[in-house]
């Protein structure tokens, strides 16, 4: 099997601690991937608190941590800067790193961080986290995109950095449908209607995302997954919400978003290498082994194949 997951925030509890991407002690630890090809989205989250000086210093110091782990392993990994890249790295054997930001006050209020970013082979920015930043908010506030916050997205899109919408507010999803030229992605997000919560998407804001030709990553945290029962939410609570973005049109945007190392993970999900037991579920419970390959792996890979670089 091939897996293609969108978000992780292994890097920044990795490089708090000072471990390594072979731990014993994360829910992601790359000697675990036994897949036939993997590919791992590292976010560096930002905490809304950070601000300025002080977020740049932040991004600095967990980039430079990524890109230290990346040289300690590189016989197993690699960072991927562009589609191409995708292919040669997965055609060699080894794991594809590609590196997100979970946050726009990475850019502490100037667009000219935004090739920096780029040049650091950032991928894909999510525009906020639950609260407010420079850019707009979060679901905790729900407001408007800011006029800084609009200028980002254009920024964004023209360095080629994916636009990410999970974790934002309403009010600043349907401002991103009217500015956007470009699909953007969710890259941890669920089912509203079968989980009702903000972080997760209404029926009409995937609908949306599918028509844009993006993509959304199955969120594995059970608080996105059900309201009731949580700690025994798993494989079935995904498939809920797997077949509800089917039932609207999402075969070819539903992808994998595990959300690994930033938030409690079910027990039969709270580690990587079972992610082959979720694939297992999905194929007796679905009975198309192409469309669940589209979800673990193929489509995420045509989308950052097209759009990454």
């Amino acid at each position: 099997m091939k897996v293609f997951d969108l978000h992780c925030d292994t890097i920044i509890e990795l490089c708090a601690s000072g471990e390594n991407l072979i731990n014993h002690t994360r829910q992601l630890s790359i000697d675990r991937a036994c897949f036939e090809s993997y590919v791992q989205t590292f976010a560096v989250f930002m905490p809304d608190q950070y601000r300025g000086k002080a977020a740049i210093d932040y991004f600095n110091r967990n980039l430079h941590y990524f890109k230290s782990q990346m040289q300690r392993y590189s016989e197993l990994i690699e960072q991927a800067y562009t589609g191409g890249d995708l292919t040669r790295i997965l055609q060699n054997g080894k794991i594809a790193a590609v590196l997100s930001v979970e946050g726009g006050s990475v850019l502490a209020g100037d667009l000219s961080y935004v090739p920096y970013l780029k040049q650091q082979g950032v991928s894909l920015l999510t525009l906020t986290w639950n609260g407010e930043n420079e850019l707009g908010s979060g679901t905790v506030a729900n407001s408007h995109l800011t006029d800084f916050g609009r200028d980002a997205v254009a920024a964004l899109e023209q360095n080629g950095i994916i636009v990410d919408a999970s974790h934002l507010s309403d009010k600043g999803f349907d401002d991103l449908l009217e500015i956007a030229s470009k699909p953007f992605v969710a890259t941890h997000s669920n089912a509203r209607a079968v989980c009702d919560v903000p972080r997760n998407l209404r029926d009409d804001q995937f609908q949306e995302i599918v028509k844009r030709q993006g993509l959304v990553g199955i969120n594995f945290y059970p608080n996105f997954l059900c309201k009731q029962d949580k700690e025994n939410a798993g494989f079935k609570e995904i498939l809920c919400h797997v077949e509800h973005f089917l039932a609207l049109g999402g075969e070819d945007a539903l992808a994998l978003g595990s959300d690994f190392d930033g938030a409690s993970m079910p027990a039969d999900l709270n580690s990587l290498e079972k992610i082959a037991n979720l694939y297992e579920f999905m194929l007796q419970s679905i009975s198309d082994k192409k469309l669940v390959d589209k979800m673990f792996f193929d489509n995420a890979y045509r989308f950052y194949q097209k759009h990454l670089g």
